[in-house]
């Protein structure tokens, strides 16, 4: 879709395309209950588009990311979906701002689960549940070959909330740090367990409140 506006995309089911969904250049996307599974490319990429919603989806096994944001995208809520089992990436924000990423489950991601680029800033994370295949008793569900499950990353970004979310089982952190420092992000009352994170080598930043593994 390309310069659309006002557009309700919902119950469908999406297999083995490229990519799913591109919306571009347009406003008031509302992407809701559809199934994306096994895409040869990403899941959904919305670029140069505002005042738009992507909620209650399941997206799996893309090979690619499973929502990408770029192009100056700002005011949109990614909520509510399942991101489980993606290659290359749960949630990439390449150039957004003003957006909101809250009660997402991340599951078994090949590469980072949520990754905000140094393009991007102003955006609250809060409620996720970032996760391995971890069922209980000390067990995992996935085979030995099959044990990626990836965490945050912030890029050189700034003016970042990371509030009430939950990093389990993640390797190698529930939050990495990379390229150009990223300042002003808000990290407090997540839980982390069974993983460990770099948000204590946060700049000019406020770290408190987190719950951790001894």
């Amino acid at each position: 879709m390309i310069g659309c506006h006002d557009v309700v995309v919902s119950a469908n089911q999406f297999e083995e395309n490229h990519d799913a969904l591109r919306f571009i250049d347009g406003f008031n996307l509302c992407m809701t209950g559809n199934c994306l599974d096994d895409h040869l490319g990403d899941g959904v990429v919305i670029e140069n588009t505002y005042g738009s919603v992507v909620s209650g989806n399941m997206i799996e096994e893309c090979n690619g990311t499973a929502i990408v944001l770029d192009r100056d995208c700002y005011g949109i809520a990614l909520s509510a979906n399942v991101i489980a089992h993606d290659a290359a990436g749960g949630i990439a924000l390449r150039d957004a701002h003003g957006c909101t990423v809250s009660a997402n489950a991340f599951t078994i991601m090949g590469k980072d689960a949520l990754n905000i680029g140094p393009k991007s800033g102003r955006i609250t994370v809060t409620g996720n549940n970032f996760s391995n295949s971890y069922i209980g008793a000390d067990k995992v569900k996935r085979g030995a070959k099959d044990l990626a499950a990836a965490g945050m990353v912030l890029n050189g970004t700034s003016g970042i909330v990371v509030t009430g979310n939950l990093f389990s089982g993640l390797r190698p952190n529930a939050l990495s740090l990379e390229g150009p420092a990223s300042k002003h992000v808000l990290f407090s009352d997540n839980v982390l367990v069974d993983t460990t994170g770099d948000h204590k080598k946060l700049e000019a930043s406020l770290v408190k409140n987190n719950l951790e593994d001894e």
